[in-house]
């Protein structure tokens, strides 16, 4: 019988989480034996949590139930253990998700579980903080940080106050150091990327692979707004890289230089972080569950 220990952020998202539990239990059967961590609040340090848990028990499966934010606390305690991850996608953009085609539908994403593989892929880190999506600066930092001060989530929020916001934010200047190469670019923003999107399908990094050892940086010139639509679409056509608005380096070590500390965004947390952004890949140190 496998133990499974399920990481549950019942406010990720905007679908119901009523009668969760008593679902994952049925859902998986008599097989597994299920244990739960709920993730109370932002306040509650559940990565710590669960080491602290882990130290304890030993558990065949980790699972994160939730968005991005779950997936990130719930990995980071379990890069370079051994210990298989999966994923209940239950967030507003659900990025590492999508990326591996995990399916939206809880019922059908547990089978992933029961009947999937375990692979070994990359992390990454900025300024020694765990991701494994995607990370950055620029506007979508400041999108993101605008994003989770807003009272709504998903996807309707998120393109509103990306509408709100366009006209008035300024491209800044960076200095970009991959692998010992210098550049300076100025950028409407900089994405170091493991997976190949942001979430809900938006390919930031369509080439991105998570087992190859390799960020991809991808840097957004300063457009128009009359571009903008042909920018947005590529992001949903896979092929935003083949715009001449994009610049895209692969690289095992990224620093990143900008004029002031301001926002980064990692698997679509926001935080503050200073002026120099340090971007480390760890190559294979997550096994995590994927369809077959």
């Amino acid at each position: 019988m496998k133990k499974i220990l399920v990481v549950i952020n019942p406010k990720a998202g905007v679908r119901s989480k009523l009668n969760l539990k008593s679902k994952i239990v049925h859902w998986f059967g008599e097989h597994f034996e299920i244990s739960f961590l709920i993730w109370e609040s932002a306040e509650f340090d559940i990565s710590s949590v669960l080491i602290q848990r882990l130290s304890k028990e030993k558990f065949d499966v980790v699972i994160a139930a939730g968005g991005d934010g779950t997936v990130n606390r719930t990995a980071k305690a379990l890069v370079n253990t051994g210990i298989p991850f999966a994923i209940l996608p239950l967030g507003s953009g659900n990025g590492l998700a999508h990326h591996f085609k995990i399916p939206m539908n809880i019922e059908k994403a547990v089978r992933v579980i029961t009947n999937g593989k375990v692979i070994d892929m990359d992390t990454c880190t900025i300024n020694d903080e765990s991701f494994f999506c995607t990370a950055g600066t620029g506007f979508d930092a400041h999108i993101g940080h605008l994003f989770a001060k807003a009272g709504k989530r998903g996807f309707a929020t998120y393109s509103k106050i990306v509408f709100q916001e366009f006209n008035n934010y300024h491209s800044d200047e960076y200095r970009i150091v991959t692998d010992g190469r210098e550049i300076v670019r100025k950028a409407f923003l900089v994405t170091v990327a493991n997976a190949n999107q942001y979430g809900n399908n938006t390919f930031i990094a369509p080439q991105a692979d998570v087992t190859d050892g390799l960020m991809d940086v991808i840097i957004l010139k300063p457009f128009r707004l009359v571009h903008a639509p042909s920018l947005v679409g590529r992001l949903f056509l896979k092929n935003i890289h083949k715009s001449a608005k994009i610049e895209t380096i692969k690289a095992k070590e990224v620093i990143i230089y900008r004029k002031n500390a301001d926002p980064v965004h990692f698997d679509g947390e926001p935080a503050q972080m200073q002026n120099v952004l340090h971007f480390k890949i760890v190559p294979r140190s997550l096994s995590i569950y994927v369809p077959k």
